[in-house]
């Protein structure tokens, strides 16, 4: 039986349908990832998008016939939903009841995962929680080093923090190594810059603990976070990014 379409839409009831119908269509061949995750962890980021890994897929069209069934589950208005088919993605974009989203898969043959329950979202929505598939959260702090790297935003930082403090995942080295030997980046100084080394990545990681300030973490997580959240966060972030650090320079002989 597929889980029926929220009557009353905000961004979360219309997150949690998209969760229970991949899971119902996909089952564990859906793994999510990024902001969404990290809230089933108790993260109190906010996020507009739901973030999929997909496995095990060689290309994104073959999930293209799902992607339209559940689609078609919102509305015959083609104006309300989107799907767009990128280098990278397939998206379905969202615009419904004043509300703005997207959710956004990629496709692998592998990603390492684990089950995690949408007790904590279901509840605040009074809906049903289910059992999912989430990104194994040591591969996860690993990509979210190689996405800061690449794009150097305060929100992946906060996300290191999260991950490395209250969930005490670790760096796996694989997929650090991996996604620092294929850096994707569209900022100035890195788009050209195709590979570097840990060591190099880990002076780019300590210069970055040399200008996160108080009046930056509020300009740039104001929106995303509560003030009581924004308390202290300044040491917080040094204190897990640091720990982040020793343990990259621990282990970087290995790789």
């Amino acid at each position: 039986m597929k889980t029926p379409f929220p009557d009353k839409i905000t961004l979360n009831s219309l997150f949690l349908w998209f969760i229970n119908r991949l899971s119902e269509e996909l089952g564990n061949h859906a793994i999510l990832k990024g902001g969404m995750a990290l809230q089933l962890y108790d993260c109190p980021r906010s996020t507009n998008d739901l973030d999929y890994v997909f496995v095990p897929y060689k290309s994104k069209k073959e999930l293209l016939p799902v992607f339209q069934k559940i689609v078609k589950d919102i509305s015959e208005n083609p104006e309300l939903c989107e799907i767009v088919m990128t280098s990278k993605a397939i998206i379905i974009k969202i615009s419904i009841a004043g509300i703005t989203c997207q959710i956004e898969g990629n496709v692998a043959l592998t990603c390492k995962s684990e089950p995690l329950s949408t007790k904590v979202l279901a509840d605040r929505e009074n809906q049903m929680s289910r059992i999912i598939k989430v990104m194994n959260p040591n591969v996860a702090l690993s990509h979210k080093l190689a996405a800061w790297n690449e794009r150097r935003l305060l929100r992946d930082v906060y996300d290191l923090y999260f991950l490395f403090s209250r969930i005490k995942a670790l760096p796996d080295m694989e997929i650090l190594h991996m996604r620092l030997n294929n850096i994707e980046s569209r900022l100035p100084g890195l788009k050209k810059k195709k590979k570097m080394s840990l060591q190099d990545f880990i002076v780019e990681l300590e210069n970055e603990l040399k200008h996160i300030t108080s009046k930056r973490l509020q300009q740039e997580l104001g929106p995303l976070l509560n003030e009581m959240e924004l308390t202290g966060l300044e040491r917080k972030i040094n204190v897990a990014v640091t720990g982040i650090i020793e343990y990259l320079e621990v282990n970087k002989l290995l790789y």
